[in-house]
């Protein structure tokens, strides 16, 4: 198919809301295994149907396409039926003015309703494609893998529209997955555009949407929000709807408490009930190696930087992606990630050290947590001696998880080492 038009990063008018809603639904991309056309019907010439890929890219919450990503020789090579597709980003796509969404749940995520329109596009029209829709595998990378993971969790995703998860270089648990504060960005910019603020935010936050609303995309794109080093002021937030208020416990929280962390157990896991819903898919995650060297420029990957910078660094991600005993652990990553054995440090090393320390913070760890809960989920048994175990015949199988590390490196690629 051809590549359809990406959505532009903001609220805008009826028309122009309706023309990016157009172009959502001519974005899906769909690449075909090797020897497969498709006739004037849009009916596969072949009957024989294929596993599904449906990729959600992940640059940024707040840019980005899949038009970019063919997946021509992927489908070729695997024979697998390849999907891309665009999804509203930034203001457009995660604005959340919601004061209260534990009581009012309201969608704010649209971003991840238009991939949720997109599973559900497939799981429709892929027959028609060659592809088998009840093999899907839903894949992202970076922002995309956070959103693939957000899936897996939410409870507005219908079991059945995809059956594996890959997460590249991300997690939901992540410290730049979600944005905890989303009230207050969208307060900047409804002031940035002379919307009026209410009194009582609680009752009468959707003035602020109503407003924005009646603004122009020009006015509201030449709005510079920026937030703290690391996080992102539009992203996926808790809604009510898409992402619960207590999805946290639903990442976090198993069949015994001490996998717990965020309180008591409900009563459904307290009856020996799973109370995660991301236990019913297959799950690949993994990382590369250096995931946090994009960030820096060339010059300091060439030449490295002292310690100085490399503290101010660290103190920035730790001041804004932890909340308490921040001294504490400033100190604990520094001497984590120094050699120690060097009697001087070369500007290099400490550049490795800080790239190694990032990599680690923001993708390592919260994806190699999120692969050892999947598998806990499936391990733990029910701490509760009253609960029968479940006869053999009745167990579903168990979904398998496995993880990964690409390490190759491109002599020609743009951070060559």
């Amino acid at each position: 198919m051809a590549s359809g038009g990406g959505c532009v990063a903001g609220i805008h008018s009826l028309n122009e809301h309706a023309a990016c809603l157009k172009s959502f639904f001519n974005s899906l991309n769909t690449a075909l295994p090797e020897g497969y056309t498709i006739s004037e019907h849009s009916m596969a010439d072949n009957s024989r149907k294929h596993p599904v890929v449906l990729y959600i890219h992940g640059e940024s919450y707040d840019w980005g396409s899949g038009n970019p990503y063919d997946g021509s020789v992927l489908a070729s090579y695997t024979d697998q039926v390849i999907v891309t597709m665009n999804y509203r980003l930034g203001v457009l796509g995660f604005l959340n003015a919601n004061m209260a969404p534990q009581t009012k749940a309201r969608v704010a995520n649209y971003g991840l309703m238009d991939q949720i329109a997109a599973l559900q596009w497939v799981k429709e029209h892929i027959a028609l494609f060659g592809g088998d829709p009840n093999n899907v595998t839903l894949m992202g990378q970076g922002t995309g893998a956070a959103c693939v993971h957000f899936l897996a969790i939410s409870p507005t995703v219908v079991r059945g529209l995809f059956k594996r998860a890959i997460l590249l270089s991300g997690s939901a648990l992540s410290s730049w997955a979600v944005v905890e504060d989303p009230i207050s960005y969208a307060m900047k910019l409804a002031k940035a555009v002379n919307c009026s603020i209410p009194e009582d935010l609680f009752k009468d936050n959707e003035l602020i949407v109503d407003c924005l609303r009646d603004r122009s995309l020009d006015e509201l794109m030449q709005v510079d929000i920026q937030p703290p080093t690391f996080l992102s002021a539009f992203g996926p937030s808790v809604d009510g709807v898409v992402i619960k208020p207590d999805f946290q416990k639903d990442l976090l929280s198993y069949m015994g408490p001490e996998f717990q962390g965020f309180g008591p157990l409900s009563k459904k896991a307290e009856h020996g009930a799973p109370i995660t819903s991301n236990n019913k898919y297959d799950l690949l995650f993994g990382v590369t190696t250096s995931e946090a060297l994009w960030k820096f420029a060339e010059k300091d990957v060439q030449q490295g930087f002292e310690g100085e910078r490399r503290d101010r660094i660290i103190r920035t991600y730790v001041r804004n992606a932890y909340v308490y005993h921040l001294t504490e652990i400033f100190y604990t990553v520094v001497n984590e990630y120094t050699d120690w054995e060097r009697t001087v440090q070369h500007p290099v090393n400490t550049k490795d050290a800080c790239v190694q320390a990032l990599s680690d913070a923001q993708f390592v760890a919260p994806l190699v947590q999120t692969g050892d809960l999947f598998t806990l989920r499936h391990t733990k048994k029910p701490n509760n001696p009253h609960i029968a175990p479940i006869p053999e015949s009745e167990k579903e199988p168990l979904p398998k998880t496995y993880f990964y590390v690409f390490d190759y490196q491109m002599k020609d690629g743009d951070y060559p080492q």
